[in-house]
């Protein structure tokens, strides 16, 4: 009975190299962390935020918007702690901290050499004679960058990453600037709803002094309705006045980025509405609205991209060498061999070339726009900045007639000399001018925070 002859095996040293080969590149590889996300969780995570977290105390006091001379919490928030507070909670944030981590990890891999390749190649003869059966072949190929392709290639993510940087400082003025115009919707909606309570108590007295004069026989029943529908119109305002109070807390809390409920019972305050800082000077804005401002400068970092991009493409006409070291062992023979190759662009990159001075032109018309954009916002900012305190000194000026016509009624009426109506009817037109004044006082400061916006710069708040 003849037996099978044996299959013959590779050489021990072979066996061993693979083996090697394999264990080294396990070793350097990283293992894969699994992470989940999971809706609900986040939901119960989000509705734990809260101001008095201790947490939130240490991520101000770092960032400068808040002083531990002050006791925790703050009551009343202030406009600076409040914005710490969005700094550290607001969901953009934490985009734009992860957009710009994401662009960080890029130059890395941008940096990174080519990996070279490895080629196997056995084969099994039957050449006899006690000869060794296998041909076994290894072929290393190493490409050798030339043209700087690799420096231009990090160039590009390294101008990536300072634009996403770039990106968090603007997110933070924009949610800032969010905080303020919440903070300040709140805070005029509560003195308007002051106001309207007063007037409110000003129209039940009207109508209780019109009902008396009617009966008396001392007024006509038209008197009584005209404030009648006063008060019915008031009160109108008044129902609205409290929805949009409420309404302005749930915007804070958004503005924030925590639950409405946490703010509830939260004492904030803007600080005095008729504060108003001095404006630096229209050379000084136009300045740093066109040149500084963070998003001009991240689109300078897109353009010097794409800028790079053009170069990488251009290097790329550079044919790459790629070394091909070799070994065979060849039947019982070892056999040592070197290649050289070159990456030949037959094209000389045209396409890539042509696609890459687009998108620098591009950009270059991005950033423009941009500035252009900004020109016109600065400009429109400065004229409504100008109109609005112009609009608000006639206000006052209103508010101080009618208040003198009140302290005439009022001593007209303690003197007997006038009535308690009249007195009323001017406390009334008092209210309405002061209402008047709230909303202009409110109408200027929403436009010296656009003004700030449209420069990214902040004056000396209170």
């Amino acid at each position: 009975m003849t037996s099978k002859p044996k299959k013959p095996s590779p050489p021990v040293e072979i066996r061993r190299f693979l083996a090697m080969a394999v264990c080294l590149l396990i070793a350097a590889c990283q293992a894969y962390v699994p992470k989940s996300l999971d809706p609900q969780a986040t939901a119960i995570h989000f509705g734990k935020r809260r101001l008095d977290d201790p947490e939130l105390r240490m991520a101000i006091v770092s960032s400068g918007h808040w002083s531990n001379k002050r006791a925790w919490p703050p009551s009343p928030w202030k406009l600076r702690e409040l914005q710490g507070a969005a700094l550290y909670y607001h969901p953009e944030i934490a985009v734009a901290k992860a957009k710009a981590a994401t662009a960080r990890a890029g130059i890395q891999t941008a940096d990174t050499a080519p990996n070279p390749t490895l080629s196997f190649a056995p084969e099994l003869g039957n050449p006899g004679g006690g000869v060794s059966p296998w041909v076994l072949g290894f072929t290393l190929d190493y490409q050798i960058e030339t043209a700087n392709k690799r420096g231009e290639r990090t160039a590009q993510a390294q101008a990536a990453s300072n634009a996403a940087a770039l990106s968090i400082a603007d997110t933070a003025w924009t949610v800032s600037s969010g905080v303020r115009a919440a903070l300040l919707e709140l805070e005029t909606a509560t003195r308007r709803l002051e106001i309207l309570e007063s007037q409110r108590e000003n129209d039940d007295s009207l109508i209780s002094m019109a009902s008396e004069r009617v009966k008396a026989g001392e007024a006509p029943r038209t008197d009584l309705a005209i404030y009648q529908t006063q008060q019915s119109r008031n009160s109108l305002d008044l129902a609205d006045g409290r929805s949009k109070l409420d309404a302005a807390r749930a915007k804070l809390a958004d503005a924030l980025g925590v639950p409405a409920i946490s703010i509830s019972n939260t004492a904030v305050s803007f600080g005095a509405l008729d504060h108003f800082p001095a404006t630096p000077t229209e050379q000084t804005l136009r300045k740093a609205a066109l040149i500084r401002r963070s998003d001009i400068l991240g689109a300078l970092e897109d353009y010097a991209a794409a800028d790079a991009g053009l170069r990488l493409e251009i290097a790329k006409q550079t044919p790459d060498l790629h070394l091909n070291p070799g070994y065979t062992f060849d039947q019982g023979q070892s056999k040592w061999a070197l290649g050289i190759g070159l990456t030949l662009p037959v094209d000389r990159n045209a396409g890539p070339i042509r696609e890459a001075v687009a998108k620098r032109d591009e950009a270059a018309a991005v950033f423009e726009r941009l500035q252009i954009g900004i020109r016109g916002e600065l400009d429109q900012s400065l004229a409504a900045y100008h109109a609005d305190l112009q609009r608000l000194r006639e206000v006052e000026s209103l508010v101080t007639t009618q208040s003198k016509q009140l302290d005439d009624a009022e001593h007209l009426a303690k003197a007997g000399e006038g009535e308690r109506v009249a007195e009323n009817t001017a406390r009334s037109l008092v209210l309405q001018a002061k209402l008047a004044r709230i909303d202009a006082l409110g109408q200027a400061q929403q436009s010296l925070g656009r003004l700030q916006d449209s420069a990214r710069i902040s004056f000396d708040e209170n």
